[in-house]
C-alpha cells in the first residue's frame, strides 16, 4: 500500500514538472513571438513614418529627390529614396529596428496648381472703389503675348467690377484721357459686370500653402527677382509692400498693400487682397502681364507715371505649365 502511494505521487510530480516544462516553453515561445511582433510593428512605424517626414520635406523642398540613409527615428532608422518625376514620384522607405526590416512603396503626384479665373486684365472686388488715374495708364483686355505683342485669345474687359453699379462709378469718375485707354472687349471704355464667386480669401490661403517664397513687409529693390520664365514660382507677402525694379513669373499674392515703382515686370496673376483697404501705387513705368486682382472691403488705386495692366493668356498659361503645387496625392502604397 505505502509502495503504491509512493509510486503515485512520484507519477503526479513528474507529471506536474513536466506541465511546468511546458508551461514556461509555452511562455517563453509566446514572449518571443510577443517581442517579435513589437520589432516589425515599430520597423513598419519607422519606414512610414519616413514617407510622411520627406513628403513634409518635399512639400517645402519641391526639387528634393535622391537617396537619404540612415535617419534615425523611434530608436531604429530608415534609408529613403525618391526618384522619378512627377506625375509618378517613386517614394521607397526601408525601416530597421532591432533585426527587423520593413519596406514600404509609395507613388505620388503633386496635385495640379489652382490658377485663379480671370476674367479681366484688372478686376476689382470691392464695397468701396476709389480711382485716382493720372500719367500714362493702360488697361487692356487684348490677349498679349509677354514680349507685349498681340496674342490669339479672345479680349476680355479690361476692367471688371462685381455690379453695374461700380462699372458706372469707374467710367464716370475716370478722367476722359484715362478711359480712352480702358481697351478689351466692347471696345473702349472696356468696364464690365463680372459674375464671381470666388472665396479670395480662402484661396488666397491655398496659395500660401504652395508658397515657394514667403516676403514680410518691406521694400524689395533692384535685382530682385521672383522666379524666372523657366522657373515661375508662388510668391506670398503677408503685409505692406513696396517693389522697386523688381521682376517675377507666376502668382503673387498680397495680403496687404502695394506700391510699384522703377520698372517692376510681373509675368502671371497678382492678387491683393485684405480685410480692410487695399491700396495699389503705381509710379514709373510698370507693367503686369496676365491678371491683377484687387480685392477688400475699399480699394484705391493711384497710378502716376507709366502703369500697364495688361491681359496675357500666355503668362497665365505659364504659371499652369509650370508652377508646381505642395500636395501630395497618393496613387498607390505599398507595403
Amino acid at each position: 500500500m505505502g509502495k503504491g502511494i509512493l509510486i503515485l505521487v512520484v507519477g503526479v510530480a513528474t507529471l506536474i514538472s513536466l506541465l511546468i516544462v511546458n508551461l514556461n516553453a509555452n511562455t517563453n515561445q509566446s514572449l518571443d513571438t510577443t517581442l517579435d511582433m513589437y520589432k516589425e510593428t515599430q520597423a513598419r512605424l519607422i519606414s512610414n513614418s519616413g514617407v510622411e517626414v520627406y513628403l513634409e520635406k518635399m512639400r517645402r523642398d519641391k526639387e528634393l529627390t535622391g537617396t537619404f540613409l540612415n535617419n534615425t527615428l523611434m530608436g531604429g532608422k530608415y534609408d529613403l529614396y525618391i526618384s522619378g518625376l512627377d506625375p509618378n514620384l517613386v517614394i521607397r522607405s526601408v525601416g530597421y529596428f532591432d533585426n527587423k526590416v520593413h519596406t514600404s512603396l509609395v507613388n505620388a503626384k503633386r496635385e495640379p496648381i489652382k490658377m485663379p479665373s480671370v476674367y479681366s486684365a484688372l478686376y476689382i472686388s470691392s464695397h468701396t472703389a476709389s480711382l485716382n488715374l493720372n500719367g500714362n495708364v493702360d488697361i487692356d483686355g487684348n490677349d498679349h503675348k509677354m514680349n507685349g505683342t498681340v496674342g490669339s485669345e479672345p479680349p476680355l474687359p479690361g476692367v471688371g467690377v462685381d455690379d453695374a453699379g461700380d462699372s458706372a462709378f469707374v467710367i464716370n469718375n475716370v478722367k476722359p484721357k484715362i478711359t480712352k485707354t480702358i481697351n478689351g472687349a466692347g471696345g473702349s471704355p472696356s468696364v464690365h459686370t463680372i459674375v464671381d464667386s470666388t472665396d479670395w480669401l480662402a484661396f488666397s490661403e491655398d496659395l500660401m500653402f504652395s508658397a515657394d517664397t514667403i516676403l514680410t513687409t518691406g521694400t524689395y529693390s533692384s535685382g530682385s527677382e521672383f522666379g524666372t520664365y523657366d522657373e515661375p514660382i508662388i510668391t506670398y507677402c503677408n503685409g505692406d509692400v513696396d517693389f522697386t525694379d523688381a521682376t517675377g513669373y507666376g502668382i503673387m499674392v498680397i495680403n496687404g498693400n502695394i506700391n510699384l515703382s522703377g520698372n517692376f515686370v510681373y509675368y502671371g496673376v497678382v492678387i491683393v487682397y485684405g480685410q480692410s483697404s487695399i491700396r495699389c501705387q503705381a509710379i514709373g513705368n510698370n507693367s503686369i502681364y496676365g491678371g491683377t486682382i484687387l480685392v477688400g472691403d475699399d480699394v484705391s488705386i493711384e497710378s502716376q507715371g507709366n502703369a500697364q495692366f495688361y491681359y496675357s493668356s500666355e503668362a497665365i498659361n505659364l504659371g499652369l505649365l509650370k508652377l508646381k503645387s505642395s500636395r501630395f496625392k497618393i496613387t498607390s502604397w505599398l507595403e
